[in-house]
C-alpha cells in the first residue's frame, strides 16, 4: 500500500469531470437517526452536532490524518464504478457536505446522481463534520424506508448507499441514486421570470399546488420534508410546447406549457402537459406522525406558501388557491 499523503489536495484535482471512482458496500450502514422533541406534539428536530476542540485542534493542523482515522469500512469486492460527469448544482447544505454529481456507470443505461460526502472539503467549521455525514447518511437510509411507494414518482429511485473509494488510502460515504432531469424550480422561474411578473397568477397557484401534492403524499408515511425549497424541488417542463393555451395571459411564459388544474382530487385523467415533480434533497427530513389536520391539501398549500415565502407569490394567486379549497367528500367543488 503507498505512503498516505499529508498535504490537502485541491478539491479540483479530486473532484473533475472524467475522474472514477470504486464503490463499495459498507460493512454496516449508520444507525437510525435520533431526533429531539422539544415538547410532545412539536415537530421534531436534528440536535446540533457541535465540534469538540480537540477535534477542531487536529482539523486545522492535520485534517488528512483526521479523516484516515475516520475512513469509513468497506466489504470487497467492488459492487459499482461510476465515473463524473457533471457537477450538479447545490442547496445550501450540500455546498457544506457533499459533492454532488450527475456520473454514468457500466452498471446503468441511465445517467444517476452520486453525493459524495468527503469531510475533507466540508465547509462548516464549527460543525462535527463526521458525526453530521453519518446522520446525512442515515436519514437517506432511514427514508427511503418509509419512502418504498414514492420511489422514482415522488423522489428519486435509491440505487444504493455505498462507500468511495477516493484514493487507495481514503474512503468516504456515497448515496447513488437516479438523475432527475428538468430544472429546479427556483432557476427555472429565475430563467423565465426573474422579476415575477410576466407568470399568470394561475400559473404561480399550480407551481404551489404541484409542490403541495407531492407534500400531502409525505405526511402520511411519516415524512415531514423540512427543506422542500424551491432548489430541491424538480420540475420536468415539456420541450415541445402545446397547441392548447392554457391561460388567458399573453406573454405568460408557461401558457402553453403547463396544464392548469388545481381540482382535489382530479376528476379528470392527468393531462400530459400536466407539471411534474420531484423532490431531490432528503438530508433535512424529519421523521413524524402527521396531526389529522396537516391530511389536507389545503394546509399543504398554505404549508408551501409560507416555506418558500417568494416575492411572487401574490395575494390573487392565494385567492385562486383558496377557491379549490376541497369540500366534505360528496359536495361539489367551490368555483
Amino acid at each position: 500500500m503507498p505512503p498516505r499523503s499529508s498535504k490537502r489536495p485541491d478539491i479540483e484535482s479530486v473532484y473533475q469531470s472524467g475522474a472514477s471512482f470504486s464503490l463499495f458496500y459498507p460493512e454496516r450502514l449508520p444507525d437510525k437517526p435520533v431526533q429531539r422533541i422539544a415538547v410532545p406534539g412539536a415537530i421534531p428536530r436534528w440536535p446540533q452536532l457541535r465540534l469538540d476542540p480537540e477535534l477542531r485542534k487536529q482539523l486545522r493542523k492535520a485534517p488528512l490524518d483526521a479523516c484516515y482515522e475516520r475512513n469509513i469500512a468497506y466489504r470487497t469486492p467492488v459492487a459499482i464504478a461510476i465515473k463524473l460527469e457533471e457537477e450538479l448544482s447545490t442547496g445550501f447544505r450540500e455546498e457544506q457536505a457533499a459533492q454532488v454529481w450527475r456520473v454514468s456507470s457500466p452498471s446503468s443505461t441511465e445517467p444517476l446522481v452520486a453525493r459524495l460526502y468527503d469531510p475533507l472539503y466540508y465547509n462548516n467549521l464549527s460543525t462535527d463534520r463526521f458525526a453530521d455525514i453519518e446522520r446525512s447518511v442515515a436519514i437517506y437510509n432511514e427514508a427511503y424506508k418509509h419512502l418504498k411507494p414514492l420511489e422514482g414518482s415522488h423522489v428519486p429511485a435509491l440505487r444504493g448507499i455505498f462507500v468511495a473509494e477516493i484514493s487507495v488510502t481514503r474512503y468516504i460515504y456515497c448515496v447513488l441514486s437516479d438523475y432527475v432531469p428538468g430544472t429546479d424550480l427556483r432557476r427555472l422561474l429565475k430563467e423565465h421570470d426573474p422579476d415575477g411578473k410576466k407568470t399568470c397568477d394561475s400559473h404561480k397557484a399550480t407551481f404551489i399546488d404541484c409542490a403541495a401534492r407531492l407534500l400531502y403524499d409525505f405526511f402520511p408515511l411519516t415524512i415531514y420534508p423540512h427543506d422542500m425549497y424551491t432548489r430541491n424541488v424538480i420540475m420536468d417542463i415539456p420541450d415541445t410546447p402545446s397547441l392548447e393555451n392554457f391561460c388567458d395571459v399573453q406573454g405568460c411564459p408557461w401558457r402553453n406549457k403547463i396544464h392548469i388544474d388545481l381540482e382535489f382530487p382530479r376528476s379528470q385523467a392527468e393531462h400530459q402537459y400536466a407539471p411534474k415533480a420531484k423532490m431531490i434533497d432528503l438530508e433535512l427530513l424529519r421523521f413524524m406522525e402527521p396531526k389529522a389536520w396537516m391530511l389536507d391539501i389545503s394546509y399543504c398549500r398554505s404549508w408551501i406558501v409560507k416555506l418558500w415565502n417568494a416575492p411572487w407569490i401574490s395575494s390573487k394567486c392565494l385567492d385562486i388557491l383558496g377557491r379549490w379549497r376541497p369540500l366534505d367528500e360528496g359536495s361539489a367543488a367551490d368555483a
